[in-house]
């Protein structure tokens, strides 16, 4: 069974983006209603792990170059993904993979 120190979560979908990009699996999304309009916030959940851990660091000190076009079809996934979270809360994730 995975422990809770073993997730990382985060609901910056830039940083989700990046690490996506980089290569990192996406093991989970949940959403959250917030804010005076009430619309969903994603929250994105990857394994935790040392790399990721690192990345994440890099990508709080701007030391991280990726690959422009493939982060930004992850950004819309991510987005579409909080969408259909939203709309159908049982559905698999297995319907986001990157390409």
């Amino acid at each position: 069974m995975e422990k809770e120190q073993d997730s990382f979560s985060t609901r910056d979908v830039y940083l989700a983006a990046v690490l996506l990009t980089l290569g990192f699996d996406l093991t989970g999304v949940d959403f959250q209603i917030e804010g005076q309009r009430q619309l969903p916030v994603g929250y994105f959940k990857f394994k935790g792990t040392p790399e990721l851990k690192q990345a994440e660091q890099e990508y709080w000190q701007s030391k991280l170059k990726i690959e422009p076009k493939m982060f930004i079809v992850n950004m819309r996934g991510l987005k579409s993904q909080i969408s259909n979270v939203y709309k159908n809360p049982h559905q698999d994730l297995n319907s986001f993979k990157k390409e």
